[in-house]
């Protein structure tokens, strides 16, 4: 293996460090991962080195499961004054557009909520995400259902 393998999972591993939600997991594994290379820099023996970037893409795999995704594109972030942002509902009387900062429900004059979804249609949103969870855990189609293979 050579030097830059063990940098990039060194990077890999810091980045992803750096992520986690908790300020004193993050603290104490960066701490660990610090000294662990440090320990391991003068390392000559092949298999060692080996097991070490082994053991390294192990925690990688791990730390990608359990650090959430940051949110860096996200047009509604609370940071961001959202300008050019425009959010509209479309109704059987028209379009009606929402304030861009995340206002919250959109209500009518008496007070109830307006909304395409009546029960009567889905939301492409999550009709989407639906699918794509159903690809995921691998319900590709319904033939085994159907008694064709």
């Amino acid at each position: 293996m050579s030097k830059a393998t063990a940098l990039s999972t060194y990077r890999n591993l810091s980045r992803l460090i750096r992520n986690l939600p908790s300020e004193k997991e993050r603290i104490k594994n960066i701490n660990t991962l610090r000294t662990t290379y440090q320990a391991n820099a003068n390392l000559e023996d092949k298999d060692k080195i080996e097991a070490c970037i082994k053991e390294a893409a192990e925690k990688i795999a791990y730390l990608r499961i359990i650090t959430p995704k940051g949110n860096k594109f996200s047009s509604y972030s609370s940071d961001s004054t959202n300008s050019g942002t425009k959010r509209f509902i479309y109704t059987k009387d028209g379009v009606v557009e929402i304030d861009g900062n995340g206002g919250g429900t959109k209500r009518d004059s008496n007070g109830r909520v307006v909304s395409n979804w009546d029960g009567k249609n889905l939301d492409p949103c999550s009709v989407k995400t639906h699918k794509a969870q159903l690809k995921r855990m691998g319900f590709v189609n319904n033939l085994h259902a159907k008694g064709i293979f």
